[in-house]
C-alpha cells in the first residue's frame, strides 16, 4: 500500500463535539493525501465513564491516557484530542504532530431568561464543571450558587430543561455548529474575553 493510499485510523471520545474534531482532522488530511483512507475509532476514557469527579484527582489524563494507550499499542495512528484536556506532560513515545485552526475561546451563559448575567435573580442557580468559570462567576455575582455541572453538551442543556437551575455557563466551541440548536430554547450571553477569561488552550 503506497502513501498516497495508505489507512490512517484515528481515536478519538465518543461525544458529539469529539467526533465533530475528529471530523475536522480527517479533512484537514484530506487535504494533503486525498488518497488516504480514513477510519474513527471511538475510544471510552476515564471521564467518559466516570459520573463524579474526585475534585482532589485533578483532570489529569482523564479524557487523554485511554486513546493514549490504544495509540502506543499501535490499535490507531493518530490520536485526536481537545488541547485542554492535554496534561502538561505527554508521552515521550509520541508527539503533538498538528494543532488545527483555534475555534471560539469564549464562554457562554445559557440561561432561562433574557438580559444574561445581571438579569437573573438574587441567588439564582448556575451550573457549571470548571472552577476558573466559578470564580469569575462569583466575581461578577458574589451571590450565585453554583453547582458542579458534568455531561456532553447535549447533555448538559438537557439538565438545565428539566431542572430549576437558571442558567449554565458553557464554552462556546461546545455550542458550535451542530449544538447550538439544541440551545434554541434558552437565551445566550456571550461573555467577552476581556472581561472573562477564557481556557487557555480550548480547542
Amino acid at each position: 500500500m503506497t502513501a498516497e493510499n495508505q489507512k490512517i485510523v484515528l481515536g478519538t471520545r465518543g461525544s458529539e463535539l469529539a467526533r465533530a474534531q475528529a471530523r475536522l482532522v480527517e479533512k484537514a488530511i484530506q487535504k494533503v493525501r486525498p488518497q488516504a483512507k480514513i477510519e474513527t475509532k471511538t475510544i471510552a476514557t476515564q471521564g467518559d465513564k466516570a459520573s463524579v469527579v474526585d475534585p482532589q484527582a485533578g483532570r489529569k489524563g482523564m479524557f487523554t491516557a485511554a486513546i493514549e494507550r490504544v495509540l502506543l499499542a499501535g490499535e490507531v495512528d493518530v490520536a485526536v484530542h481537545s488541547a485542554k484536556d492535554l496534561p502538561s506532560e505527554t508521552s515521550p513515545e509520541a508527539e503533538i504532530a498538528a494543532v488545527l485552526s483555534r475555534a471560539p475561546m469564549d464562554d457562554v451563559l445559557v440561561s432561562k431568561q433574557r438580559g444574561g448575567l445581571a438579569s437573573l435573580p438574587h441567588g439564582a442557580t448556575v451550573a457549571t464543571g470548571s472552577v476558573r468559570r466559578k470564580h469569575q462567576l462569583l466575581w461578577k455575582r458574589a451571590d450565585l450558587k453554583l453547582i458542579d455541572l458534568r455531561g456532553n453538551v447535549p447533555t448538559r442543556l438537557r439538565k438545565l430543561s428539566e431542572s430549576e437551575w437558571d442558567a449554565i455557563v458553557l464554552a462556546r466551541a461546545g455550542l458550535e455548529p451542530k449544538s447550538a440548536s439544541k440551545a434554541c430554547n434558552f437565551f445566550l450571553m456571550f461573555f467577552p474575553a476581556k472581561s472573562f477569561c477564557p481556557q487557555v488552550v480550548r480547542e
